[in-house]
């Protein structure tokens, strides 16, 4: 794991960002800054590198997502048919690809986390859990869907049950409303269980 050695990364990235993400936007990363920034400390994790995650994942979260399935097909990315049908989730892998490209952001564990941010993924470093955790339970989200706060509380004993917690509100959601589960949330879910000791099953 590369540390990111300069505290303010997340700071001149921002400056950046700011000329073309909205502001309502760019509260809600704060949000997720601030959120990210916390559970590192308490977490004893690289705070630098965890903010700079938090600052990038939703560099284009504001282009339509037609915009977005363009772009990905413009590139040659291979696009799950989950995810085609429902291409806001391409925020992340497009975001992670121009932020390289644009923002010289160049740290594949930061670029890696932003990538698969919507549905987590099994090869998480620490602090990418803790960036995922911030952005699922910013404020307004959980003002929004109020089971999210057993997510916020569940991240200060232990970032993976939070990220489970939060798989398992989404899969339960998918499966009230009869929509596809994302792949990659699946196997994050799976991996993680088996992590925690809770991939057992029935004989």
């Amino acid at each position: 794991m590369t540390k990111i050695d300069t505290p303010s990364a997340d700071l001149a990235l921002r400056e950046r960002m700011a000329a073309e993400v909205p502001a309502k936007m760019l509260k809600h990363i704060d949000r997720v800054v601030k959120l990210t920034d916390r559970l590192a400390r308490r977490h004893h994790l690289d705070v630098a590198k965890a903010r700079l995650m938090a600052q990038g994942h939703d560099l284009v979260r504001a282009v339509e997502p037609a915009e977005l399935l363009r772009r990905a097909e413009a590139r040659g990315m291979a696009i799950d048919p989950v995810d085609r049908g429902s291409p806001v989730v391409l925020h992340g892998p497009i975001g992670a690809l121009e932020l390289a490209e644009r923002f010289d952001v160049t740290d594949e564990d930061v670029r890696f986390a932003i990538w698969w941010h919507t549905p987590g993924h099994p090869d998480y470093t620490p602090e990418a859990w803790a960036m995922f955790i911030a952005d699922k339970v910013d404020p307004h989200k959980v003002k929004r869907w109020p089971a999210l706060a057993e997510v916020r509380e569940l991240a200060d004993r232990s970032l993976e049950e939070a990220a489970v917690k939060y798989l398992d509100l989404r899969l339960q959601e998918s499966i009230e409303r009869g929509t596809p589960v994302q792949p990659m949330a699946t196997l994050t879910r799976n991996a993680l269980l088996r992590r925690l000791g809770r991939a057992g099953g029935e004989a």
